[in-house]
């Protein structure tokens, strides 16, 4: 009997290992299927590498309201400091997330058939569990049941945000319950939106794929079946472009746009692309010049605005409309800096600016013939997280391109400007003149120190190395500029005032720190007792 009894536990065993084994089989085909699979790519999600993240910058990369994925699932922004306080933050907009969903499935059909849809939609997550594991870098600590309830929840929270944004498909699909859809009311919370483009707070765009095609088969395909996806992955991103405060072109449809793998690598194909479109070829972005031409020229910026300025610079908005110049945005452009002064003048506020609607991040810098055009940017509570979260995403993208093509163009738009911005501003006078310029925008009323400590906060942790062939052609061009028509003379002394002034700024924050002040009066107290001690036994009366 026991021999027997042993046989059947060791045919129970090699069954169970046999089981597993076919699993990491099948997971491990999935992996090596979807490598580079248009919109479903192995290994697309990762995290924020650690030299990217320090002390003052850590929240930056975890969600403020909503938890998007399963990276925070369960986990608060302030849980290392208080076990409770996620169900105040991220927990709160769960039963938002399940409203949104019910209202999405009363867009789909009748009364009676959202359990129908709702049915169709759990057995296409669930039928991806593979392809959704296999886009994560880090390993996902969920039961596929977790994991599904994730994805259908978050998946269609998105979907919802998406037609109700949209004014065509919201009429198409109205919804039919009784209460309104909360999706207007967040689409108003600039938390939510900063949230959605977080590095670790993502979803695989192939999630709202199967989503889509369940509850809106016929919404999601514009021509016919042949080219259902790509027109499917076209109407997606630009739908969610325009959540975030872009506005999409109808007529992009590069590959590498059609098939990005979430939502963050979508908006930034999408922002370079527009930086890549225009015209002017000297704008950062654009790779215009033979990277072994520019390895002779310093990558970093030598000069603050307030010395680019003295040294004949012109630093001026860049006008939104291209080439076309409004008499509006002439007027601006000149006065805008005096209205500002008279403003802080005649009203002196430090509350933050009532919520405003502000277009999406996005950079431009160009350098000719001695105007340095940037283009406007303000600064608002999301700001910080939106740069640092697509620099991250820059950083894993082109260390990740690099080793697959070392000859391929990789944009790194939202990394140069945060190099150039650290680099233009030394001192709080710099942020000065950036914001008389109405280049720099503060919606946070902060003051000009804590501006200058943001830019430097943004640049910490990048390579300075690595920078795009047009970066470091106009950052020689800025670094040797001379406008021969300014006074020698002129230039020098300007250029010694801001010194002194930046050098004042230094001494006072030092000053500033813990007990410096104390210390340094107690040495020149010092000091000046040993002088009178000395001048008194010299000469003595």
């Amino acid at each position: 009997m026991s021999e027997i009894h042993d046989m059947a536990s060791n045919d129970e065993t090699t069954k169970q290992d046999t089981n597993t084994m076919n699993e990491w089989l099948n997971c491990t085909e999935t992996l090596l299927k979807d490598v580079g699979n248009g919109y479903t790519q192995s290994r697309s999600i990762p995290i924020v590498p650690e030299e990217l993240k320090n002390s003052s910058n850590k929240e930056a990369y975890m969600p403020r309201v909503v938890s998007i994925g399963p990276r925070f699932k369960g986990i608060g922004r302030f849980a290392s400091l208080n076990k409770e306080a996620y169900k105040e933050d991220l927990l709160l907009m769960e039963e938002v997330k399940l409203r949104c969903m019910l209202h999405l499935m009363h867009r789909a059909g009748e009364e009676g058939q959202v359990k129908t849809y709702f049915r169709k939609c759990g057995q296409a997550i669930w039928e991806s569990d593979e392809e959704i594991r296999a886009s994560y870098v880090y390993d996902i600590n969920l039961t596929k049941k977790e994991l599904a309830d994730t994805m259908i929840m978050d998946g269609c929270f998105l979907l919802e945000l998406m037609i109700a944004k949209d004014y065509k498909l919201n009429s198409k699909h109205p919804c039919r319950h009784n209460q309104p859809s909360p999706a207007l009311k967040v689409l108003k919370d600039e938390d939510v939106l900063s949230d959605i483009i977080l590095l670790e707070n993502q979803i695989p765009t192939l999630v709202l794929h199967k989503l889509s095609q369940a509850l809106f088969p016929d919404s999601f395909i514009v021509s016919n079946e042949k080219t259902d996806r790509m027109d499917r992955a076209k109407k997606i991103n630009n739908l969610f472009l325009s959540v975030l405060g872009y506005t999409p072109d109808s007529q992009l449809s590069n590959p590498i746009y059609v098939d990005a793998p979430h939502i963050l690598d979508n908006v930034h194909y999408f922002v370079n692309s527009t930086t890549k479109g225009k015209s002017e070829s000297n704008a950062v972005g654009n790779c215009i010049i033979p990277i072994t031409d520019a390895q002779h020229m310093k990558p970093k910026l030598t000069r603050c605005a307030l010395r680019l300025q003295a040294a004949g610079v012109t630093i001026k908005l860049a006008e939104e409309t291209g080439s076309k110049v409004s008499c509006f945005g002439f007027l601006r452009n000149c006065f805008g800096g005096i209205f500002i002064k008279l403003g802080n003048m005649i009203v002196t506020n430090n509350n933050v600016d009532a919520p405003i609607e502000v277009n999406g991040l996005d950079f431009y810098f160009k350098f000719e013939k001695g105007k340095l055009e940037i283009s406007q940017l303000h600064i608002t509570k999301t700001t910080k997280a939106k740069w640092l979260n697509i620099i991250a995403w820059e950083h894993h993208k082109n260390n990740w391109k690099s080793a697959i093509s070392s000859s391929e163009c990789l944009s790194r738009k939202f990394t140069l400007s945060a190099l150039i911005f650290d680099a233009l501003i030394c001192c709080a006078a710099d942020v000065k003149l950036l914001k008389e310029k109405n280049i720099i925008v503060d919606h946070m009323k902060m003051t000009n120190e804590k501006l200058e400590e943001f830019f430097h906060t943004m640049a910490l942790g990048l390579d300075c190395g690595i920078v795009d062939s047009s970066h470091v052609k106009m950052v020689d061009e800025l670094n040797n500029y001379s406008n021969s028509h300014t006074l020698f003379i002129v230039r020098i002394l300007k250029i010694f005032w801001h010194l002194f002034k930046y050098r004042l700024e230094r001494l006072v924050i030092f000053l500033k720190k813990n007990y410096n002040f104390v210390a340094a009066l107690l040495a020149f107290l010092t000091l000046v007792q040993t002088v009178y001690t000395v001048i008194s036994y010299h000469l003595p009366k």
